[in-house]
């Protein structure tokens, strides 16, 4: 039988013999890293045959030094309990995120490939898995392992995986598509007509989709050529959204953003899709606003700034801080939605919120090179920041401090810390916060309620779009 690496902690030791169980349990309940640890699930738990589990080097050390047997060259590990051979197998899998976790850009390439193709096969092929581990019973199933080789290590992919082919089944479900497009094809189309039409280089900012279902590309993209034909001085995008909403209703082209999901059932949700679901006079209160100046030890308590809003029975708490933790950078507004909390919304582009602090004429600048980055630069504007501290303490924004004097010391001791960049970027968010609270209360909720919009791409400025997270 094939090795399957299908198991994670908790279900290698209920798989354990029984025998097995208790030392099995004892040696594996408090590893480094327990999301990187993938048995085999088709052992047959014989003593004369040999149990495999891939795992970190972190988690193998671990074990290493509980039994004093050291690894091989490899870093592999092979031992005997309660006489059962296992074999600790160094993976070199960094992230056992799969389709519900982080990934760079080439990871994240495969994990919606990936999505395509389950979507592919459950929409196109009929194919209507029971569980996620009939997934692996599948056919065609070598052609999934090929597109992203670590779904193989990790159930939590397959989990997830089910978990959206069921969601677009339940959506979907007798509706007739041809082509189910990641990249290339209608991606590489869409992605240069608003280009160079509509001048949004950068796609996912008028439209999130990362994938495509599509009935008959050739005639989607005759239809769009016909709708939008014409200069683009008498044609804006909102006509183009006009014509792919039509098609999105009618099942025709439909783009699908791809998110974290957000528990065992996937969720589904559709944007820009029908103008009534989106009313123009929504506006969402701001509800609290927080940038955290305690330090503790050598860095701050957190390296963000919060402001929740709430409205139409929905609450976003945004994020703000550096665009990269680990050096200095501008700074990212990025929601998340209460009750999807696996699933942020999306980070506001920043092009776009740069026009709208411009059309409420905010003093804010997202650029780092106009703050403090050194104690003796912040020392030479250190009366205009406390000015900006006392109007934050006053309009009610939590600083998690009360002295000016802690503050000041705060700022400096961070400057001074081996992660300066987190003070400069403390610095920014406090002046966007004091920028935000200068306006007069309406103005500032509608500042906020836009923040929402073009962070969730919501509007008719944006394209339509199914959310699956």
């Amino acid at each position: 039988m094939a090795t399957a690496f299908i198991l994670d902690i908790a279900g290698s030791q209920s798989y354990a013999p029984t025998d097995l169980q208790k030392p099995y349990r004892e040696l594996t309940q408090k590893l480094p890293e327990s999301n990187l640890f993938f048995a085999d699930g088709n052992w047959s738990k014989g003593k004369n045959t040999q149990w495999q589990i891939k795992s970190s080097q972190s988690n193998i050390e671990h074990i290493s030094n509980i039994l004093g047997v050291s690894p091989n060259s490899r870093g592999n590990l092979t031992v005997d309990i309660a006489g059962y051979k296992i074999k600790f197998v160094k993976s070199a899998k960094k992230s056992a995120g799969g389709v519900s976790g982080a990934a760079d850009a080439k990871t994240t390439r495969m994990q919606e490939l990936g999505s395509a193709w389950i979507i592919r096969r459950a929409i196109k092929d009929n194919i209507n898995y029971k569980d996620w581990k009939s997934i692996r019973k599948d056919p065609k199933y070598n052609e999934l392992v090929k597109i992203y080789p670590a779904v193989d290590e990790d159930a939590e992919w397959l989990q997830g995986y089910f978990a959206q082919q069921a969601k677009m089944l339940e959506e979907f479900s007798g509706v007739s598509f041809d082509e189910f497009n990641r990249e290339g094809g209608f991606m590489d189309y869409i992605s240069k007509l608003v280009s160079s039409k509509y001048g949004i280089t950068q796609k996912d900012t008028w439209n999130p989709a990362d994938i495509w279902l599509v009935k008959n590309e050739t005639q989607v993209i005759k239809d769009i050529e016909t709708a939008t034909s014409g200069t683009s001085a008498t044609q804006s995008i909102l006509e183009l959204n006009a014509i792919l909403r039509k098609m999105f209703q009618s099942r025709r082209l439909v783009g699908i953003s791809l998110k974290k999901i957000s528990g065992k059932v996937a969720k589904y949700e559709e944007f820009n899709v029908d103008k009534a679901t989106l009313p123009e006079d929504l506006t969402f209160d701001i509800t609290s606003m927080k940038v955290d100046l305690s330090f503790n030890g050598d860095q701050f308590g957190t390296q963000d700034a919060r402001v929740v809003v709430v409205g139409y029975g929905v609450e976003y708490n945004f994020q703000i801080k550096g665009n990269d933790s680990s050096k200095i950078s501008n700074l990212k507004f990025e929601p998340t939605q209460k009750g999807a909390s696996a699933a942020r919304v999306g980070k506001a582009p920043v092009d776009m919120v740069g026009k709208l602090m411009s059309e409420n004429r905010m003093s804010f600048v997202n650029n780092h090179n106009n703050y403090p980055k050194n104690a003796k630069q912040f020392q030479a504007q250190k009366n205009n920041y406390k000015k900006i501290f006392a109007k934050l303490r006053s309009s009610g924004v939590d600083t998690g401090i009360t002295a000016e004097s802690i503050f000041i010391k705060n700022i400096t001791a961070g400057l001074n810390s081996k992660k300066p960049h987190v003070a400069t970027a403390k610095l920014m968010e406090m002046d966007f916060l004091y920028s935000l609270v200068s306006l007069p209360k309406k103005k500032r909720d509608a500042f906020m309620t836009d923040m929402v919009f073009i962070a969730a791409k919501k509007g008719q400025r944006f394209g339509p779009f199914g959310k699956l997270y």
